[in-house]
This record gives structure tokens, sequence and C-alpha cells, in this order.
């Protein structure tokens, strides 16, 4: 006795004994070859773990693979380790790598400016404080004469007190004199060679 079935691919009716119908029953070996190139196809396609996008996966290890990739870059991402740390000048929450929180500190900064910004409060009244990377002195002095100062140009505080920055104790002078004077403040012994100071 045969039984009426229907063609998983194409949906046409055929007869097949009872002996003969299966899970997938297809009309002809061409629906069958269809069926299960498409069965195949859905079996590969994956779920990308980082953005969530569907592919078709070629690799040979998909029952051993905890995790699938789209891409080498989403592949990257998954893997760099970021935490949240909070910036120290704005308090501003930012995602960082774990390797760059360990690798500053204590200090955390969302950006540049408030790097910037950061340091000038912290280090008011310091001996070498900056301003967007440049001494604090040495742009006083610049603004004194009217025009940046050249790379071989110095600035000596007469005082003596480097915190000291205001024009009427800045002096600019070449290294050669630079080392001079304070080669001259220097303590020497009685042969002339410079003590060394604790």
């Amino acid at each position: 006795m045969k039984y009426k079935i229907v063609c998983d691919w194409c949906g046409k009716e055929v007869e097949r004994k009872r002996s003969c119908i299966k899970e997938h029953n297809y009309c002809s070996r061409t629906c069958l070859g269809k069926g299960n190139a498409e069965r195949f196809r859905l079996y590969r396609t994956k779920r990308c773990d980082y953005c969530g996008k569907q592919f078709e996966y070629f690799g040979h290890h998909s029952k051993r693979n905890l995790h699938f990739f789209c891409c080498k870059e989403c592949s990257a991402a998954f893997k760099e380790k970021k935490s949240v740390a909070v910036c120290n000048w704005c308090d501003k929450t930012i995602i960082r790598k774990e390797s760059a929180i360990s690798r500053y500190g204590s200090h955390n900064f969302c950006d540049r400016g408030c790097y910037q910004d950061f340091l000038n409060f912290e280090m008011s009244g310091a001996k070498n404080q900056r301003v967007c990377g440049k001494s604090l002195y040495r742009i006083l002095a610049g603004m004194g004469i009217g025009r940046k100062l050249k790379t071989k140009e110095h600035v000596h505080h007469k005082d003596g007190d480097h915190c000291n920055h205001s024009l009427e104790n800045l002096m600019i002078i070449s290294p050669n004199e630079h080392s001079i004077i304070h080669s001259e403040e220097k303590a020497r012994d009685e042969y002339g060679r410079f003590i060394k100071q604790e």
C-alpha cells in the first residue's frame, strides 16, 4: 500500500511505500540536492557574538567554538577587555581598556583638554609647571618680549626661585651664559672642583 506525501522542497505530491517515508522526503534527486544544500546553509548560519549580524560560517570547528564572529574586527573588539573608569577632572564615566587603566594608574581622563586642566590645577605653583606642553616661565618670558623664544634661548630666574615667574625675575640668556651663572653659584673645594651637594 502506498501513501501520498508532499515533497519538502517543491511541494509536489508523490506516492511512497510506508517503509520509504523518512523525516525529509523529496520527489526527485534534484529536490533532494537543493533541500540538503539549504539545510547545510542554515546549519552554517551563525550570529556574530559582538555585532549580532547573521553570517555563513565556513570553518571546521563549529561544535568546538564557543563564540562566532563575522569579521576579524568584531573578534578583536570582543576579546578586548574594557572596564568603566571615571575622569579625574570632570567626573565623566568613560570606557577604557583594562591595560590602559593599569598603565596610567589612578589618573584617567576622557580627553586631552581634561588632562591639561588637571595638570594646570594640580601643578599650580610647581617649579616646572606646563601649559599646552610648554614650560610656563618660557611662555611668560616670550610674552614679555613680544615673541616666541627660540630653542637655544634659556630663561634664568634671577633670585633662584623657580616658582617666581614675574617678568622682573626672568632673564633671557644663551645656554653658555646660563651654565656660567649656575657654575658660579656652586660651591668649590680648595682645588677648584665642584662640591657634590646632598
